[in-house]
């Protein structure tokens, strides 16, 4: 069976969590961006990516495997953007077409968003059965992730 995690990360939290799996599991890894960056100021970044999640806006992306046929799970990782998963993601599961090949999903939140993040995913992802979510540096619970990682890549 061949497996991969596909991941978007602006300030670098999910990119961690996904090499760290990436290593942990032997899997293949791929970091979605847009193909229009995102701006260097956080309150803009704020603003813009708010915006496209709140309102299911599907940018331009690169980074996907053009072999993406050849994987049989996919783990999906993402920041959480006004409560949904960042709009990245939803370019990847909009054109990709892989919405049933995710079995897995990690989030990342600073602000406690992730169960309506990953609820909403769910609907999306009928064979996802495992997810965790996970916080930001910014949030004490962070030094928790290694812990809620390792559990959650036990049952993949």
């Amino acid at each position: 069976m061949k497996r991969a995690i596909i991941y978007y990360s602006l300030s670098g939290n999910t990119k961690e969590a996904a090499e760290y799996m990436s290593q942990k599991l032997n899997l293949d890894l791929y970091r979605i961006e847009p193909t229009k960056p995102m701006p260097h100021k956080m309150g803009k970044q704020m603003l813009i990516g708010g915006m496209q999640s709140t309102f299911g806006m599907t940018p331009k992306i690169k980074g996907v495997p053009e072999n993406i046929d050849v994987y049989d799970e996919i783990i999906i990782g993402t920041p959480i953007w006004a409560g949904k998963a960042a709009s990245p993601i939803n370019s990847l599961l909009k054109y990709a077409d892989i919405a049933d090949k995710v079995v897995a999903v990690f989030t990342f939140s600073g602000g406690g968003d992730n169960e309506k993040c990953i609820s909403n995913l769910a609907k999306k992802l009928k064979n996802m059965r495992r997810s965790v979510a996970l916080a930001d540096k910014s949030n004490e619970a962070f030094s928790k992730n290694h812990e809620k990682l390792d559990e959650f890549m036990e049952g993949i």
